[in-house]
């Protein structure tokens, strides 16, 4: 695996674990006046979760 393929496939993987904390931890984020709902935090873990096995497998068939 390339380093650049390991580093964004850790960062994606980060980003959705923090996402999914955000949710079962129940913390809440405001930007400015906007309250961010839950069910934002859920979307992004999904698509960065699936962005990032998507690379590791993608990586793994062809390194």
């Amino acid at each position: 695996m390339k380093p650049a393929s390991l580093i964004a496939t850790a960062f994606l993987g980060t980003i959705s674990l923090a996402q999914c904390l955000r949710v079962v931890l129940g913390l809440d984020i405001q930007i400015g006046r906007a309250l961010i709902p839950p069910w934002m935090s859920l979307a992004a873990s999904l698509f960065c979760g699936v962005l990032a096995v998507g690379l590791y497998r993608e990586t793994r068939k062809f390194g």
